[in-house]
């Protein structure tokens, strides 16, 4: 009877991430939010960039924001490029464990992330764009 308890209660969470690191927690990225030690997590993916602080360039201060945090909605919402996206690699120490992953900053996808802020910041434009041909029209009368 013993056994059957056993089967019956859920697996346990993993340990290791697909590179077979101990995962890290957003309560250990915490830790790391000082300039002489700077990590963040990008589409839960832990970073220490610590090194880059120097080249960033949007200066430290972007980076320091951050510290210690989940950084992805505002990696998104800067739309980096693919060269900042594959320097990323170098600087990567760990992931998120599973439990943890795809919070409200964070993107459990991995992929694009930022949809709903693009779309955010075409309404004033496209208004504005409106705004302007109406002038345009008004003063041609």
């Amino acid at each position: 009877m013993a056994e059957n308890a056993e089967n019956d209660s859920p697996p346990a969470e993993p340990t290791t991430d697909s590179k077979g690191r101990p995962f890290i927690s957003l309560a250990d990225v915490a830790k790391h939010s000082e300039k002489e030690d700077v990590w963040m997590v990008l589409h839960d993916r832990v970073y220490n960039v610590t090194a880059y602080l120097d080249e960033h360039p949007g200066g430290e201060e972007v980076l320091m924001d951050r510290a210690g945090a989940n950084a992805t909605m505002d990696f998104e919402d800067v739309g980096h490029s693919k060269d900042a996206r594959k320097q990323l690699e170098k600087f990567e120490v760990g992931e998120l464990p599973p439990s943890e992953r795809g919070g409200s900053d964070g993107d459990a996808g991995g992929g694009g992330g930022g949809g709903s802020s693009s779309m955010l910041m075409a309404v004033p434009v496209l208004l504005a764009a409106i705004g302007a041909g109406y002038y345009y029209y008004a003063t041609q009368q």
